[in-house]
Formats: C-alpha cells, sequence, structure tokens
C-alpha cells in the first residue's frame, strides 16, 4: 500500500444551481471532518451552480473520497481535470476550506473555476493565491 500524495482536481455542476448557503456550510463541515479522518486536505469553491475541488492524499483515501462525491446526488457533470503525484501539500493546512463568496470576490472565483477544464494547474494555483489573499485581509 503506497502512501505515495497525490493532488486531484476536479469540476462539477450541482444538480440545482441555486445552492443555498446552508447547504454549502452543511459540505464543508462534513468534508472537513472527513478528509480530517481520512487525512486529506483541500480546497472548494463553488459559483453559480459549479463546483471545482482539490484534494490532497493517499491515492486510496482520495479514491474513497472521490466514490462519495461521484455519488452525492447534489453533483452532476463531475470531470477530474488533474491527477498527478506531489511532494508538498499546497492545502496542508485544512481539511477542506472554501473561498470566501463575497460580492467583491465573485468574479475572481468564477475566473477560477472557468479555468479549470483547459488549464487545472494554473486553476489549482490561483485558488492557493485566493485563499492566502482571503487569509491576510
Amino acid at each position: 500500500m503506497s502512501l505515495q500524495l497525490e493532488r486531484i482536481a476536479y469540476c462539477s455542476h450541482a444538480r440545482r444551481p441555486d445552492l443555498a448557503l446552508v447547504t454549502l456550510a452543511e459540505i464543508l463541515s462534513v468534508s472537513d471532518r472527513n478528509n480530517r479522518r481520512d487525512n486529506l486536505t483541500g480546497v472548494l469553491l463553488v459559483s453559480r451552480g459549479r463546483f471545482f475541488q482539490v484534494l490532497e492524499g493517499a491515492a486510496q483515501d482520495l479514491d474513497r473520497t472521490l466514490a462519495r462525491i461521484t455519488a452525492d446526488p447534489r453533483h452532476t457533470d463531475l470531470k477530474i481535470v488533474a491527477r498527478e503525484p506531489i511532494r508538498n501539500r499546497l492545502f496542508g493546512q485544512w481539511g477542506m476550506v472554501a473561498a470566501r463568496v463575497a460580492p467583491s470576490q465573485q468574479g475572481r472565483i468564477d475566473a477560477v473555476i472557468d479555468r479549470c477544464h483547459h488549464d487545472p494547474k494554473t486553476a489549482v494555483d490561483a485558488a492557493r493565491t485566493l485563499l492566502d489573499e482571503q487569509i491576510a485581509e
């Protein structure tokens, strides 16, 4: 059993584009608990009914989590846009964190999610930069 770290990124759509903030808070809470239990770290961006998530951890833990996410009825059109071995985690201090969805950040979050299909590496880096800037505020 390999403990090689991997990073995956996926994009998906919410079955209901009007996903409520209460539902998002619930998703983040459950994801944070499950990810800490499974030694996974990551970030979730949500905007206009679209998800972009990055997860980091051991392959078997990522596969188990992806199976849960794929079966989640709140998602549709899930596409893994990147999967690669990594030496270091980008989101190591968070079981699951989300960028703050504020009107001033909406355009930046949309831009990151827009990139996920054609340039996932840049989208992952942009998600980290967005979080760093929000933390510094």
